[in-house]
């Protein structure tokens, strides 16, 4: 079926519903940012593939909402489909729930899938909508009455994360749930965010492709734990050990039955930010509920000793496939036609030559050219670019190991640059220079700092859309919460332990993009009578070619910073290079 076929054969069953619009939504039944295809309902109802997006079917017309990551892809991948673009986090933008309130006459009635939306959602459409006393009407999925050859459900094996690289073991976190139900006066906690149950379980799995994770629920109440999974997922040693931790098997698709066979009436602490609508209105019906935000949110994203030290690990592992991947790419271009996915795949058997490399953290991005302009570009083989002796070529990548996750994005000069640039790529590592060497008080938010990365940028009148860092998840999802470094606000402060990436860029659209990214971990500097200070550790070991820089453009400090990163990544990774890797090395990393 085309895109307009879908949108027909949709629009027929909304008639017969009585909808005069109907929401797919582009989440899970999880909240989850990356989806198993079949939750894909976005990429299938529109042919858009990035992983932000709402798309808005009416009787007239279909819209898909999205953010500035996405504008340039949206565009193209919707052309010809029958479905307008909307832009989001851009002045004067207007959501797609102000939208429906416009659009639709009073009282009508908007479709979703209860299962696949949060109730934070719906208590917003009910906000908007109230002025005009339109109705949200609980539906299931639409679209699988269209989408016959829908994917099942993964049923790939679950496996354990030791605690000798998590640092803490499933009881000791249960136990943090207990202690947090006494405190609440609560009788029972729900998760259904996938990462949170697998931090919480010690469970990994590989159910959504590059994000670890296990499609279930976990319950935890004051004297038992669940986990809802299908049960021919778990090995018998996994469930061994699960149950020796105290945590029982159900199957993932008895979660309303079993909360049906709970007759006493218990209070149960839940987060309506991410929780979907249908499982939230089955415990409302029979139990007390507190709202709040889940505390294993801002657990899991305190990392550990341990897990700080598997960082480490990870970031030295990664620097040394990062740095073997453009030797040879220095080596290869120019000499033979190397493709934009033939580069991808070669960083990736890089990695994959660690005996320690699970996957890698999402689909690399390798972009030459005006490709790179494209902050989420996906190279499609056989109608990738060609790599050239010439210009900038960017890559963004990352991989799962045993120990930790990482995340990394360089821009290299693949030959001659033209002065633009240089100047781009100079402004774009001064800005990731100053957040890195940013010191401020406790208590200060992504936010307060955001300004920090761009004000290079801003000096020279350039910005970027994307937000400047986000949170990393350990051998979990790359994209975590709470904290994040961007320009909208949100009320969590940075705290020691956070691994946050650090990665501003410029995009010029049909020129090139420059994009440079590190990770970071907040440690506490110092206490004196002004407050307690924080800063940043850079974890990412791979060198910046300096052959593109513009050095009068670098302050003193700049230059400092960037020499003592350059000794300590050629001092990290060169013992585990060949003599001519590792003199090539020394040579990316002298002094300016």
């Amino acid at each position: 079926m085309t895109i307009k076929e879908k949108l027909a054969a949709l629009r027929e069953i909304m008639d017969r519903e009585g909808l005069d619009a109907y929401i797919v939504s582009g989440i899970d039944p999880h909240n989850s940012e990356y989806l198993p295809e079949a939750w894909q309902q976005r990429k299938w109802i529109s042919g858009f593939t990035g992983s932000y997006g709402t798309v808005v079917v009416t009787q007239e017309e279909a819209g898909l909402w999205t953010d500035t990551r996405y504008f340039i892809q949206a565009e193209k991948e919707l052309q010809g489909s029958g479905i307008h673009m909307h832009k989001l986090r851009v002045p004067e933008a207007v959501d797609y729930p102000e939208w429906l309130n416009d659009t639709l006459a009073p009282e009508s009635r908007v479709g979703i899938d209860s299962f696949c939306m949060t109730v934070g959602d719906i208590e917003r459409l009910n906000r908007v909508f109230a002025s005009k006393q339109i109705r949200v009407v609980e539906k299931t999925d639409l679209l699988g009455e269209i989408w016959l050859d829908r994917p099942a459900l993964p049923e790939a094996a679950v496996f354990l994360l030791d605690a000798k690289y998590t640092g803490l073991t499933t009881k000791q976190k249960i136990q943090s749930v207990r202690d947090y139900l006494k405190e609440k006066k609560a009788d029972a906690l729900l998760l259904s965010c996938l990462d949170e149950i697998a931090w919480l379980y010690n469970i990994r799995g590989k159910d959504i492709p590059y994000n670890p994770v296990v499609i279930s629920y976990a319950l935890v109440s004051a004297e038992r734990a669940w986990l809802f999974v299908k049960p021919a997922k778990i090995p018998a040693e996994v469930k061994q050990a699960l149950e020796e931790a105290g945590v029982e098997i159900r199957d993932y698709h008895h979660l309303f039955l079993f909360l049906e066979e709970w007759k006493d009436k218990k209070k149960f602490c839940l987060d309506t930010s991410t929780l979907n609508f249908a499982v939230y209105n089955k415990i409302a019906a029979s139990h007390e509920i507190i709202t709040g935000r889940s505390p294993v949110v801002l657990w899991k994203a305190l990392k550990n000793p341990t897990e700080i030290a598997g960082f480490r690990k990870a970031c030295q592992q990664d620097g040394i496939a990062m740095t073997r991947f453009f030797y040879w790419l220095e080596q290869q271009v120019g000499k033979r036609t190397i493709s934009e996915t033939e580069a991808a795949e070669k960083l990736t058997a890089l990695r994959k030559e660690n005996p320690d490399y699970i996957s890698d953290s999402f689909h690399t991005i390798s972009a030459y050219g005006p490709n790179a302009a494209l902050p989420h570009y996906s190279a499609v083989p056989g109608k990738d670019t060609l790599l050239q002796p010439k210009g900038l070529y960017l890559v963004d990548s990352g991989a799962q190991y045993w120990y930790g996750t990482t995340d990394i994005t360089r821009t290299v000069p693949l030959g001659e640059l033209t002065a633009l640039e240089k100047e781009d790529y100079t402004l774009v590592l001064k800005g990731m220079i100053a957040l890195s060497r940013c010191i401020f008080l406790q208590g200060t938010s992504g936010a307060n700092i955001d300004i920090v990365a761009r004000q290079p940028l801003w000096d020279h009148f350039r910005n970027f859309g994307h937000g400047t860092g986000h949170g990393i998840g350990h051998v979990l999802c790359v994209h975590e919460g709470p904290q994040d470094i961007r320009q909208t606000w949100k009320d969590q402060p940075l705290l020691p332990g956070m691994v946050t990436s650090d990665e501003p860029g410029i995009y010029r659209e049909n020129f090139h993009g420059v994009r440079h990214e590190n990770i970071t971990v907040c440690c506490r500097l110092r206490e004196n009578e002004f407050g307690i200070w924080l800063g940043f550790e850079t974890l990412t070991l791979c060198y910046f070619d300096t052959s593109a820089l513009l050095p009068e453009l670098l302050n003193e400090e700049e230059k400092k910073w960037l020499n003592a990163y350059h000794h300590s990544v050629y001092k990290q990774i060169s013992p585990y290079l060949c003599p001519q890797e590792a003199e090539w090395l020394q040579k990316k990393t002298k002094e300016i």
